[in-house]
This record gives C-alpha cells, sequence and structure tokens, in this order.
C-alpha cells in the first residue's frame, strides 16, 4: 500500500513539474511580444506559477515523509 502512495506523489510530482514548465513558456511567450499599454502576463497566471512552487514543495515534503515511514518498515 505505501508503494503505491508513493507512486501516486511521485505521479504527482511529474504532473506539476510539467505544469511549471507550461506555464513558464505561456508566462515567456506574453512577455516576449513587448511592451503594451497593460502588462500581457495576467496577475493569476503569475500567482498560478507561486502556488504551483509552494505545491512542489509540499510534494517534495510528502515524498520525504513517505521516504521516511519507508525506511522504518
Amino acid at each position: 500500500m505505501l508503494l503505491g502512495v508513493a507512486e501516486e506523489v511521485e505521479q504527482a510530482g511529474r504532473h506539476a513539474r510539467d505544469a511549471r514548465g507550461c506555464l513558464a513558456d505561456a508566462v515567456g511567450l506574453l512577455d516576449g511580444l513587448g511592451e503594451h499599454r497593460e502588462p500581457l502576463v495576467p496577475t493569476e497566471l503569475r500567482r498560478a506559477t507561486d502556488e504551483l512552487e509552494r505545491g512542489l514543495e509540499l510534494i517534495g515534503a510528502g515524498e520525504q515523509r513517505i521516504a521516511d515511514i519507508a525506511a522504518r518498515l
């Protein structure tokens, strides 16, 4: 059962890292379009990037916790 949880958390990390790359690509593309009256990168997109980073930290902590539990078994 613990192995299944570890695999799910690992998969969540992969998906989150993929999403981080997609968000970075989107921000880079919009930033690369030049100056405009209003910023082309919505505040929500930057906020989503920040939240994703926080989520990745939590996933990493979860992975570590699972490894600690597995080591004790």
